[in-house]
């Protein structure tokens, strides 16, 4: 039997890949980065998701006005905002975004 409801650790590991993806598009030129990169920066770090899941998070930023998205052709780019910079730096919280530690590993 399947179910819709989203196991704990799935969860977590989604606040952990919003903030690993606000702060690679923070350390990436003009801010901005495709979402293939992406996927591949997420498989390095241990956060590997599919291209579904990656764009349920880009649009969850989006809402929240983290990130902008575009649409080039086929494909996809994700931009920072001002306040997805703050959410990065952990200088600002953002919804559904873990907070960065002093040491973050993202």
């Amino acid at each position: 039997m399947t179910s819709n409801i989203v196991a704990p650790i799935e969860a977590i590991k989604e606040t952990h890949r919003a903030l690993a993806v606000l702060r690679a598009l923070e350390r990436a030129p003009c801010y901005r980065m495709h979402e293939l990169v992406l996927l591949d920066w997420l498989r390095v770090i241990a956060l590997a998701a599919t291209r579904d899941e990656l764009t349920s998070t880009a649009c969850s930023l989006e809402t929240f006005g983290l990130v902008r998205l575009g649409q080039y052709d086929d494909n996809r780019v994700l931009e920072l905002t001002e306040r997805g910079q703050d959410v990065a730096l952990g200088r600002a919280t953002g919804e559904g975004v873990l907070r960065p530690g002093p040491d973050c590993p993202y």
